[in-house]
């Protein structure tokens, strides 16, 4: 039984997403940072890739030091 999913994105709209330039979504794949789908000559990227991506660069600021901490 196959579940449902969201549908893929294309490198623009993962970068409209993510509000950075497509040269930055390529960046990013090169990198191995953002995992995509290749079908046939497409490149498609998950959405949830998306989540897991700036969950992952999340920073959180520590009120008593003034900073930012991972």
């Amino acid at each position: 039984m196959a579940t449902a999913t969201a549908p893929l994105l294309s490198r623009k709209d993962a970068g409209i997403t993510l509000g950075v330039s497509l040269r930055t979504v390529d960046e990013l794949i090169s990198s191995g940072d953002l995992p995509v789908v290749r079908l046939g000559r497409s490149v498609r990227i998950r959405p949830a890739a998306l989540d897991y991506l700036i969950e992952a660069r999340e920073t959180r600021t520590n009120p008593k030091r003034g900073g930012a901490t991972r």
